[in-house]
């Protein structure tokens, strides 16, 4: 009767997970659903055991959002302070449900990880796959212009911006990584493969260079990780391969060469990149008038906002938020902000070192260089997966370590 009992709450909590990799595939209003099942299924596999929280762990990873409600208290905007608290909740929430996290059922969850990835991995291909063709049954060839606006604004619920629709992707290839190597099937491998090669296509099509870059960049990474010269040939004959596709196609051509001519966005034009140039010369400046604390959660746009009505007309009529994570966390909260998240970072970092914790160390590295282009930890679509996929894969660290500990006793005692 116990055995069912335990049973049955493993594959709740299973369930749960699975929903969580699949999340990409519900509509907004039905995600926050989902992650208090999951949270719900956390408790239930807790019902019967000694109360186990892992105080440390919660405070290092939620400790950056504890610091962002301190700010409230020096913040002018309190709506505006408030309202990003409650989209970067996930920051608390996330940890607080993974220090509570069951042990004992650590070991099955991470036989089951592969089956975790590739649920997210189908979830992203069938969620491009789905909007490709719905959308070209009305835009007909001309889709492959507006797909990233389609997503952007003509699908409701599901809506989502181009730069975190390419994030999804890029973490999709880098679960496929994984899933690859774990397959002993040629043909299963050879179907990934080819799954890979249409994520890649719709991430060329979504025109986002920076991804792009990010994943070239952790897939030589994986490589150099697999001590094989074999793999890593392959690996940079892939990426030489994009670079040749990119340099030939006028489109991507253009676009990739804003990188070598950086200008004043209202001298030299609104590209992505000068317009992400102008914003962090203005933000460095307030960043210096205020470095220690910040400006508060509720001020740091509005502190850019008016330096922008100031000096440069175009990115104040856009309301350009500072596209930079790092930069957004030293106008909120100083450089204190700034050194607790890179501590958070480095932490889960080094544990995925020593436990030799592949994909959260990529997962990382691809995250962190995502943050030095973009805020994703401030909309719904990037902190919400940033927050689950870091917590559940420092769960493969912890266990890793558990399972270490559990050994060396046995040792011991066999030594005894």
């Amino acid at each position: 009767m116990i055995k069912a009992s335990e049973d049955l709450k493993f594959k709740l909590i299973d369930a749960s997970l699975m929903l969580m990799f699949a999340l990409p595939l519900f509509p907004t209003n039905v995600k926050p659903y989902v992650i208090i099942f999951l949270g719900l299924s956390v408790l239930i596999g807790n019902l019967g055991k000694p109360f186990s929280f892992d105080l440390k762990k919660f405070l290092i990873n939620s400790f950056i959002y504890l610091l962002m409600i301190v700010s409230l208290l020096y913040s002018q905007n309190m709506e505006y302070g408030l309202n990003k608290l409650e989209t970067m909740s996930s920051l608390v929430l996330f940890p607080l449900i993974f220090a509570l996290f069951p042990k004992c059922y650590l070991n099955d969850i991470f036989i089951n990880l592969y089956k975790y990835l590739t649920v997210y991995f189908i979830a992203i291909l069938s969620f491009n796959l789905i909007s490709f063709f719905y959308h070209g049954l009305h835009y007909g060839e001309t889709i492959f212009i507006h797909y990233p606006t389609v997503n952007k604004i003509a699908q409701g619920p599901y809506n989502i911006h181009p730069i975190y629709l390419s994030i999804h992707i890029c973490v999709a290839l880098l679960f496929s990584f994984f899933i690859i190597r774990k397959l002993q099937s040629n043909y299963k491998r050879a179907a990934i493969i080819l799954f890979d090669i249409i994520l890649i296509l719709f991430l060329f099509i979504l025109l986002k260079k920076g991804p792009i870059i990010v994943l070239a960049l952790v897939f030589l990474i994986f490589a150099l990780f697999q001590r094989s010269k074999k793999v890593l040939y392959i690996a940079l004959f892939v990426i030489i391969l994009n670079v040749v596709a990119i340099m030939s196609i006028p489109e991507y051509r253009a676009k990739f060469s804003e990188l070598v001519k950086i200008e004043n966005v209202d001298s030299g034009g609104a590209t992505s990149t000068n317009i992400r140039y102008s914003i962090y010369s203005i933000a460095i400046k307030k960043m210096i008038e205020s470095p220690i604390i910040g400006y508060g959660i509720g001020d740091g746009k509005d502190v850019l906002l008016e330096t922008y009505k100031e000096e440069s007309p175009i990115l104040y009529k856009e309301k350009y938020n500072s596209h930079n994570q790092y930069i957004s966390f030293m106008l909120a909260l100083g450089i204190i902000g700034l050194m607790v998240f890179l501590f958070f970072m480095s932490y889960n970092l080094v544990y995925a070192i020593r436990y030799n914790n592949q994909i959260l160390i990529l997962l990382l590295l691809l995250y962190g260089l995502m943050m030095s282009f973009e805020n994703i930890m401030e909309r719904e679509d990037g902190v919400i997966y940033f927050s689950f996929f870091i917590g559940f894969f420092a769960l493969k660290s912890y266990n890793e370590k558990l399972n270490e500990k559990v050994l060396n006793g046995k040792n011991l005692k066999n030594l005894g």
